[in-house]
């Protein structure tokens, strides 16, 4: 399917040549060249060609010929069975800017996934755990997929499920328990307050906890007597003992406040946020009942689900120590997104892609225990730097804000080697945040999912080339231009365009018709790289047009009519942005 304005255009055509050729030819019928030079459209003639028992390319000629003089038709010409067209420019702009009028930010809204309602799972770290550069792709690829399923029509709730509970946690804990003079077996309730205090105000985050978890990981390899005293806090844990359960939470509260701060930088918005430790107890009732039901068995003491038929292995519930998995934890989670989001028609889960066997597992447990909804997830690569992967358990972990520091402090150079002498600290502060911003965004959503990233400081910042500040840059050029006409402008689809004559201005205009089509698609395959690919082909129209055409010199109609043009594009790009979570600034 195309835009909405495409769809009338083509809707127009598609009637005419179905009352030349006494077939119906539709919309969907048409296809976009494979080189742009040859239209804007391509038909293939086949199936009119059966129907008129000719050849295809005989086909193509007639209707060459045929829509020569139609309005709106620029050029129709015939490639063998193929018909490439290529729409006037007034044919296509009034229709987009009466579309930008009227639907404002939400321009290129559809309602191409049919209105369901998205339970969409992301952004799930573990609590007592650095947020690293590991997470990012997580984080940003979600609050993509969700602008994107809004503008394709879903109602989308966003929930995320926090890990806050496990070795991991009695690790930590125990590690910080023991570094400020306490010791686990006797730690009380009275000493949680003492601890506390104990902890330099500064470092109740959960890069301090992180640190923690780290050291403990190290202590418990030189030391095997570590192992128990893990195991006994672990046990502490478990059984909710008060001492235990106070210093979790104040913890615990320490990495959310964090998260939060981190969310709400990178535009993450959720409605719902569950925890791990919310599904315990019902977790361990699922799974006697599903080995009551005879879904689950007993082996060797565990207990399981087997998958082997599906081709799916065998799904691990509890082991023979009576310690539960994650998987039944899942099972927990998904009835309890079921009890309070009945309206839910479809839920997806954003995960790594070396989860993705969990995930087929999980989803064939559901079916058999009869959930009745699918239950799906969406899976990515790894983001990495060029140092290689990170695993908090090893330590050489990246944080998020030593990460994010690094690309601001890298914009701010670049901002100040361009503007140091015209402008003060604060107008290049608030420019490298947002160059950063596009930076680190751009550079996660322009890959595929299933493409393993690489990120490069000194590529991601760069103005030239595919990157989120070279798109930045394109509209603030197009915002330069309307400030200096110093007209106040609105979307104005009844002027006279008939003056927009250029090969650029119609490219443009063209490139601009197209982004509803690509939101569509985009949301279809939750991709957000296919918006990324379209906002880099329309800075690059852009920035020809900016180079090729006069528009403040130009005489006044022509110049009412291109500057309605570079208002529309600025306002495409400035959209498809926003879907990416990328601002646009005024200045850079």
């Amino acid at each position: 399917m195309m835009s909405i304005t495409w769809d009338a255009v083509l809707g127009r055509l598609a009637g005419h040549i179905s009352e030349i050729m006494k077939s119906t030819v539709e919309v969907s019928d048409f296809v976009l060249p494979p080189k742009p030079e040859l239209g804007d459209v391509a038909l293939g003639c086949f199936r009119l060609a059966e129907a008129h028992g000719k050849n295809p390319a005989e086909i193509a000629e007639e209707l060459a010929g045929a829509l020569a003089d139609f309005e709106g038709v620029a050029k129709a010409a015939a490639a063998g069975p193929y018909l490439n067209i290529t729409f006037k420019l007034t044919e296509i702009l009034p229709r987009l800017l009466k579309e930008a009028k009227e639907n404002g930010d939400a321009f290129g809204q559809s309602d191409a996934l049919g209105k369901q309602t998205i339970l969409f799972e992301y952004a799930n770290p573990n609590t007592h755990k650095e947020i690293h550069v590991g997470h990012l792709r997580n984080f940003i690829l979600g609050a993509s997929l969700v602008h994107l399923f809004r503008r394709a029509g879903s109602r989308v709730i966003p929930v995320s499920y926090i890990n806050d509970v496990g070795t991991h946690v009695a690790k930590c804990l125990w590690l910080l328990v023991t570094k400020h003079g306490f010791d686990a077996k006797t730690f009380s309730s009275d000493d949680v307050d003492s601890l506390v205090d104990a902890v330099p105000l500064e470092n109740h985050t959960a890069q301090y906890l992180g640190q923690v978890y780290g050291e403990a990981t190290s202590a418990m390899e030189e030391d095997e007597s570590v192992k128990d005293q893990v195991s006994f806090v672990h046990n502490a844990l478990e059984n909710h003992d008060p001492q235990w359960e106070a210093l979790w939470q104040e913890t615990r509260k320490w990495s959310m406040d964090e998260l939060t701060e981190i969310f709400d930088e990178l535009g993450v918005r959720i409605e719902r946020q569950y925890f791990e430790s919310e599904c315990l107890d019902r977790s361990q009732e699922i799974v006697n009942q599903l080995e009551k039901d005879g879904i689950a068995k007993l082996s060797e003491g565990a207990v399981l689900i087997d998958m082997e038929e599906k081709k799916l292995g065998m799904m691990l519930l509890r082991k023979s120590d009576g310690s539960l998995l994650y998987a039944a934890k899942d099972l927990a989670l998904a009835e309890l997104k079921a009890q309070e989001y009945p309206e839910f028609t479809q839920s997806l889960v954003l995960v790594d892609e070396r989860q993705s066997l969990a995930m087929r597992q999980l989803d064939e447990a559901l079916k058999r225990i009869g959930y009745g909804k699918p239950y799906g997830y969406l899976g990515y690569e790894l983001v990495t730097l060029p140092e290689g992967a990170m695993s908090s358990r090893k330590g050489n972990i990246i944080t998020f804000q030593a990460f994010r520091d690094m690309v601001v402090e890298a914009a701010e150079a670049a901002t100040r080697e361009r503007h140091e002498k015209d402008w003060d600290e604060e107008r290049i502060s608030a420019a490298a945040k947002m160059l950063a911003a596009a930076g680190i965004k751009y550079a996660i959503v322009k890959q595929d999912p299933n493409k393993v990233i690489v990120f490069d400081i000194k590529k991601a910042l760069s103005f030239e080339g595919d990157t989120g500040p070279y798109i930045q840059y394109a509209a603030t050029r197009l915002g330069s231009i309307l400030k200096k006409s110093g007209w106040s402008l609105g979307f104005q689809p009844e002027l006279d365009f008939g003056g927009l004559q250029s090969d650029q201005e119609r490219k443009l205009a063209v490139c601009i018709a197209q982004f509803a089509d690509v939101v569509r698609r985009a949301a279809h395959e939750a991709k957000p790289s296919l918006v990324a690919r379209w906002c880099l082909a329309l800075a690059q129209e852009v920035n020809a047009f900016y180079r090729d055409v006069p528009v403040l010199d130009a005489p006044l109609e022509l110049k009412e009519a291109r500057l309605q043009l570079v208002l529309l594009a600025r306002h495409a790009l400035v959209c498809g942005l926003d879907l990416l979570g990328i601002p646009t600034p005024e200045e850079m």
